[in-house]
Order: structure tokens, then C-alpha cells, then sequence
């Protein structure tokens, strides 16, 4: 027990994390391709939502007063009837309350009223694309704690479903 092969107090309580200072060239290159891909989705978004929000024609509801009332042209609704053989009464399809948010009726306003755009309007303004960024602020993140106030970004716990790409102006 008080031998040479005396255990230290951190090799005898049990698992020890041992996570590299850097990352890895196979790390480096899968971040690379993960980056990349969320900048396509984001792009694809953006045109797609785009033109649909262009190229949907919008003309008045002719079952509606209203002139505000606007329908997509392409957009029928199924009219579907209940028939109910149960004991219990069964509301007809359609009857159950639901949100405004859920109610989709030209997916380009909806997405409108949920801030889609807004939010991918958003990302492609404060957010670098891959190749706009340095390899500095793409393996390494900012880190008030650490000496040179970086670290590398697989130290961030779930790095790899979080976006960390903007660090402080100056670090």
C-alpha cells in the first residue's frame, strides 16, 4: 500500500475523461462536412421558402366577404364527413380546436406567422458561412476561463448539434 506502486488519488476514483487539446484531422474534416451541410439546408430553405412566398398566387376566397380572406390557388380542401357507430358521440373531423399555429393553409404565411423566414433571414445575416470563417474560429471557440480565452470547440459539450460560430470581436 506504501509501496512504489502507490495509486493516485485520480487514477483510483474511477473513469477519467481524457479529451485531446485538438482536435483530430478525421474531427476536423467530419466538422467541416457537418458545417458545410447546415449551410446548404440553410440556403436550400431560404430559396425554397422564398419562392414559395413568390410564386404562390394569392387570390381572394370567392366562399369569403371579406377582401382580406386570401386562399392559395393550387389549395382545395378534402371535404370529409363523420359517421359515427359508436355509442359515444365522435366530433366530426375538423372539430377539434386548434391553434392558429397549427393551421396550415398556404405554408408561405404560415411560415410567415411563425417566423421561419425571420429566423433564416436571421442565421444568414449573423451567422459565417464555412468558407468565410477562419480555421481559428472554426476548430476553436471563446472561453473567458481558459489562457489564450480559447479552447477547442469538442470541448463544448454536444458540439456537434450546437452552432458555434461567432466568437467576441478581438478573440
Amino acid at each position: 500500500m506504501f509501496g512504489a506502486f502507490k495509486p493516485s488519488a485520480p487514477l483510483s476514483v474511477g473513469l477519467l475523461w481524457k479529451i485531446p487539446w485538438r482536435l483530430s484531422a478525421p474531427q476536423k474534416l467530419r466538422h467541416r462536412r457537418r458545417m458545410r451541410r447546415v449551410d446548404n439546408i440553410v440556403s436550400v430553405l431560404d430559396t425554397a421558402l422564398q419562392r414559395h412566398a413568390g410564386s404562390s398566387a394569392l387570390r381572394p376566397n370567392p366562399q369569403s366577404n371579406s377582401p382580406d380572406a386570401l386562399t392559395p390557388a393550387s389549395s382545395s380542401k378534402p371535404t370529409t364527413t363523420a359517421v359515427s357507430t359508436s355509442r359515444t358521440k365522435c366530433p366530426a373531423p375538423g372539430s377539434f380546436p386548434t391553434s392558429p399555429a397549427t393551421t396550415v393553409s398556404n405554408p408561405s404565411l404560415s411560415a410567415r406567422a411563425l417566423g421561419t423566414i425571420k429566423l433564416v433571414e436571421r442565421w444568414k445575416a449573423e451567422m459565417p458561412t464555412e468558407k468565410e470563417m477562419l480555421p481559428k474560429d472554426k476548430y476553436t471557440m471563446f472561453d473567458r476561463k481558459a489562457k489564450g480565452y480559447r479552447k477547442g470547440v469538442h470541448k463544448l459539450p454536444k458540439w456537434t448539434r450546437v452552432s458555434q460560430r461567432v466568437n467576441p470581436p478581438g478573440f
